[in-house]
């Protein structure tokens, strides 16, 4: 399972790797909105975890072009907020995404949303991002 994870502090990476790390995946991380937009523009994930406030580009900006112009335009996508409230919440459910998640609660709920929602597809070519790189 690949998974990229896209939250400007470090802390957060950290715990969402110590959940993440009892299912043998493959992480990327990212702490900009617009590097994670370019992994995940070309690289196919399995899921993708976001937070809501990121630099240069917004989560919503992220899911928004991911939606509608990228390799994983079908990814299951949790958004992690810092609060959660009628707008953030409102908007979430526009983009389409999987979760939405408080960061306070994140620890136990990751677990069961990734059992629950991601469909891990067989990788066929895991190196895809460093050939690509490689031939341009």
């Amino acid at each position: 399972m690949k998974i990229l994870v896209v939250h400007r502090q470090k802390e957060v990476i950290e715990k969402v790797k110590s959940v993440l790390d009892t299912r043998e995946s493959i992480i990327r991380f990212s702490d900009s909105g617009l590097d994670g937009l370019l992994a995940a523009r070309i690289e196919n994930f399995d899921l993708i975890i976001c937070s809501t406030d990121l630099p240069v580009i917004t989560g919503f900006e992220l899911v928004r072009s991911l939606k509608t112009n990228s390799v994983n335009k079908h990814t299951p996508i949790v958004f992690i907020a810092d609060q959660i409230n009628d707008k953030v919440e409102h908007m979430a459910n526009a983009l389409g995404v999987a979760s939405l998640l408080r960061l306070t609660e994140f620890n136990e709920r990751l677990a069961t949303i990734i059992d629950e929602q991601v469909k891990v597809a067989p990788d066929t070519n895991w190196d895809d991002l460093l050939i690509r790189t490689q031939l341009h």
